[in-house]
């Protein structure tokens, strides 16, 4: 990805020295990528990327606090907050974005919403017959990292990913959406965002390489 979408080229790759990595030194040989290891016990050498680590948990978890929802939405959270870190103005890189320096444009703020408010997604798509309504209350869960739209959750735990989505930002419904507070099923064609988090993690420390 670096290569084919930045026109870059990766040189050299740092972690610890845990044994998950073992296998991942012998890989990066065969492409001629330096594997450097910090020394055990010295998390300091790592700084850089603690750092970021500790800012999207810290950011995340403030995400699910104002939105009041349980922590089994982390992922989402997850997603929501290193899409909203790249795209902050940051002091550390003279008030200009992550986004901007690794596009050269502006990033666009007018489809920010905040996290956890009432939404109102066009559902008619997804509708199993003619006299179903045409949208509902949803809770918005983020941007969706593969297509140009919002996820949306419905009170049966179901999953829209939409362009046409009406917000109410002022209006934070899942405690009267989900009386019941239990994991949601998630439609294999409108979700799996879970296995989306290493793709935004990796863009976290791509932008990161700015910053020092």
């Amino acid at each position: 990805m670096v290569e084919l979408q930045y026109n870059s080229s990766i040189k050299s790759v740092q972690t610890d020295g845990g044994g998950e990595f073992h296998p991942f030194t012998k890989f990066l040989s065969q492409f001629g990528i330096t594997h450097r290891l910090t020394c055990p016990h010295t998390h300091h050498q790592n700084g850089s990327v603690e750092r970021k680590h500790r800012h999207i948990v810290e950011t995340a978890l403030t995400l699910l606090a104002h939105a009041k929802l349980p922590l089994h939405f982390w992922d989402h959270a997850f997603l929501t907050a290193t899409y909203l870190i790249n795209r902050l103005p940051s002091p550390t890189l003279d008030n200009k974005s992550p986004f901007f320096l690794l596009h050269l444009q502006f990033p666009d703020y007018k489809s920010l919403k905040c996290f956890d408010c009432a939404c109102f997604p066009f559902t008619r798509p997804y509708n199993s017959q003619k006299m179903d309504f045409h949208s509902k209350e949803c809770v918005f869960l983020g941007y969706s990292p593969n297509h140009k739209g919002y996820t949306c959750l419905d009170s049966t735990g179901k999953i829209f990913i939409s362009k046409d989505v009406i917000f109410n930002e002022i209006k934070f419904p899942y405690i009267t959406l989900f009386s019941i507070d239990q994991p949601t099923s998630q439609s294999p064609a409108t979700s799996a965002l879970p296995t989306s988090f290493p793709f935004y993690f990796f863009h976290c420390l791509i932008f990161l390489h700015y910053s020092t």
